[in-house]
C-alpha cells in the first residue's frame, strides 16, 4: 500500500502540470463538476462538454462487464487528469447519474485499478440509452478482484455530476 501511496503521488505530481483551459462549453452539457478547487468560490461548479472532455488525456479500458454483452474498448479521462485541469483537491469523487444514484469512489481507484471516466464505447460517443454519456468503468477482465460488488458499485453509468470531496471530510 505504502508503494501504491507513492506512486499515487509520483503521478499526480507529474499530471498536476497538465493544465487546460476552462472556457464555456459550446455544445451540450454533459458533466457538472464541484467541490473542493482551488481559486474557485465553494459554491462554484465548472460544466463540461463532450469535446472539453475529449481535450483531457484519453486512456482505454478494454473489459467485460456484467451490464453489456461481450468486450468492449471503453475510452475516457481519469480523475487524476480532470482533478489536475480544476487545481482540485481531494481523495474522494461523490459521482452522480442523471437517476440520482450517487456512489463515493476513491481517486486512488484511478491510479490503483486502472478506472476510467468512459465518454466513447468501441469508438463511438456513449448515449444515454447505451450507458453514457459517461460512464465509470474499470478493467475487471485484467484484475479478478475488481469483480466484486464493491467495484460494480462504484461502476456507475449516466453520470452528470462530480462533487470533489475535500480529504478532510
Amino acid at each position: 500500500m505504502k508503494s501504491a501511496s507513492r506512486l499515487f503521488i509520483v503521478l499526480f505530481g507529474c499530471l498536476s502540470s497538465f493544465t487546460m483551459a476552462l472556457d464555456m462549453p459550446t455544445q451540450r452539457v454533459i458533466l457538472t463538476v464541484s467541490g473542493d478547487m482551488d481559486n474557485m468560490l465553494q459554491d462554484s461548479q465548472v460544466k463540461f462538454d463532450l469535446p472539453m472532455l475529449e481535450a483531457l488525456p484519453q486512456y482505454s479500458v478494454t473489459t467485460n462487464n456484467p451490464w453489456t454483452k461481450g468486450l468492449h474498448t471503453y475510452r475516457g479521462f481519469s480523475a487524476i487528469d480532470l482533478l489536475a485541469a480544476l487545481n482540485a483537491n481531494g481523495d474522494v469523487l461523490e459521482v452522480t447519474a442523471l437517476n440520482k444514484y450517487m456512489t463515493r469512489v476513491p481517486v486512488s481507484d484511478f491510479v490503483e485499478h486502472g478506472a476510467i471516466f468512459a465518454t466513447h464505447r468501441d469508438g463511438v460517443p456513449m448515449s444515454i440509452r447505451n450507458l453514457g454519456p459517461i460512464m465509470l468503468i474499470y478493467p475487471f477482465d485484467q484484475n479478478e478482484s475488481l469483480k466484486s460488488e464493491i467495484y460494480f458499485g462504484r461502476s456507475i453509468w449516466q453520470i452528470n455530476h462530480i462533487k470533489i470531496v475535500p480529504s478532510s471530510e
